[in-house]
């Protein structure tokens, strides 16, 4: 799957897209979706919705998950895959195993405790 057409994209300053606001799931509330398409709280109006896009950003990208039992961090995302890999960082001889999820995220990716 791919970012549905109803989903407004939410860029920061430089262009990147930190997320999208879906205004027809919950009409008349707003559903905040962040990077991995995850629905964040409903909210009201537009500024609320911005604003909790802007708290979730882009950092949590760079935490541990979970999936299938393995602590797992994403190597790459699109608005199509997201990629994790088992690997600690990404250093020439660190390889780990890696898996491609579809978009948006599905329970079985969790964020570590």
């Amino acid at each position: 799957m791919a970012v549905p057409d109803h989903w407004i994209p939410h860029a920061r300053e430089d262009g990147e897209v930190i997320g999208w606001i879906d205004m027809q799931t919950a009409t008349p509330n707003l559903i905040p979706i962040d990077r991995l398409g995850r629905p964040l709280p409903a909210v009201s109006e537009w500024p609320d919705a911005e604003e909790a896009l802007e708290r979730r950003g882009l950092r949590f990208l760079m935490n541990r998950f979970w999936f299938e039992g393995r602590t797992v961090r994403i190597r790459s995302l699109d608005d199509h895959r997201i990629v994790v890999t088992t690997a600690a960082s990404d250093a020439v001889g660190d390889v780990g195993e890696e898996y491609v999820l579809d978009f948006p995220a599905g329970p079985e990716l969790a964020e570590s405790p």
